[in-house]
């Protein structure tokens, strides 16, 4: 639950998958992909296209498939992800509304948060708190396919999760 990366320039309204097409991690992922890393992968929510590096679910797997099984493991997988969210909102509840500064001030305070967060989980720095209500719902819109430059990166993608899939039964 250490957060390895933040990017908090752009507003809460921005869509994760933006963020991301335009990040300097995917840049390092993909350049690393070309240069021959083929074995390692990032997990992205169904709002993420496809990509080589770059893992989301099936869309409607039939029950009982492999890629539904897939799917499974996937989100068990990825669930990290937002229960790591949830403890530092929780941990820094100002994290839990709009916060009324500058951009530039805002991003500092989400950076510092983030960096406390992290020391805390490295001394293990116990705390009683009670899980934040859910308030934002998960985005499951097709994402601008464009993004992929390339023309075998999305093949080779579903390549790839299709061959992970039937390692997983």
């Amino acid at each position: 639950m250490v957060i390895r990366a933040i990017d908090a320039c752009h507003p809460g309204s921005t869509h994760d998958s933006f963020i991301w097409s335009m990040s300097n991690a995917r840049q390092l992922v993909m350049t690393k992909y070309r240069d021959g890393d083929h074995n390692s992968w990032l997990l992205g929510d169904a709002g993420y296209a496809l990509e080589p590096f770059l893992l989301t679910p099936y869309r409607k797997p039939e029950p009982r498939s492999i890629q539904h099984a897939f799917n499974k493991t996937h989100s068990s997988a990825h669930n990290i992800v937002e229960r790591t969210i949830g403890v530092l909102k929780t941990r820094f509840r100002c994290l839990l509304r709009t916060l009324q500064y500058k951009p530039q001030k805002v991003v500092k305070i989400i950076n510092v948060c983030v960096a406390l967060h992290n020391i805390c989980r490295h001394y293990n720095l116990e705390y009683d708190y009670d899980e934040p209500e859910e308030n934002a719902s998960e985005v499951d819109s097709e994402v601008d396919r464009s993004v992929l430059t390339g023309i075998n990166l999305q093949s080779e993608a579903q390549r790839i999760r299709d061959e992970i899939a039937n390692n997983i039964i």
